[in-house]
């Protein structure tokens, strides 16, 4: 009877079945982790509550159903794209209010 055999490595083709793991692979995956954790909390929904003048309230009303009902994109979204349009006009807004109220300075 033969005595147990010892296993060498694998052969070299095997090496292929495996993905190599690599400072590279491993940076790469982080950062898809990371992108995807980014997007995750951009897709998160909140409610807030601020108060404003009835006539811009309506006047933002309007603007949200019009896009709605012409794209047929659900409210939220119209609502996040136009206050993300809002935003890139803030500066203005800012040095527009600033000059309305200069007793504040």
């Amino acid at each position: 009877m033969a005595g147990p055999q010892r296993m060498g490595p694998p052969p070299d083709e095997d090496d292929d079945d495996e993905p190599e793991v690599t400072r590279e692979s491993i940076e790469r995956e982080r950062r898809r982790r990371r992108e995807q954790e980014v997007e995750a909390a951009r897709q998160t929904m909140t409610r807030r509550s601020w108060y404003t003048k009835t006539s811009a309230a309506d006047a933002f009303q309007v603007a949200v159903d019009d896009i709605h009902h012409s794209t047929r994109v659900p409210k939220h979204e119209v609502v996040a794209a136009l206050l993300e349009a809002a935003v890139t006009q803030a500066d203005r807004v800012g040095r527009k209010l600033g000059k309305a109220h200069v007793s504040h300075k």
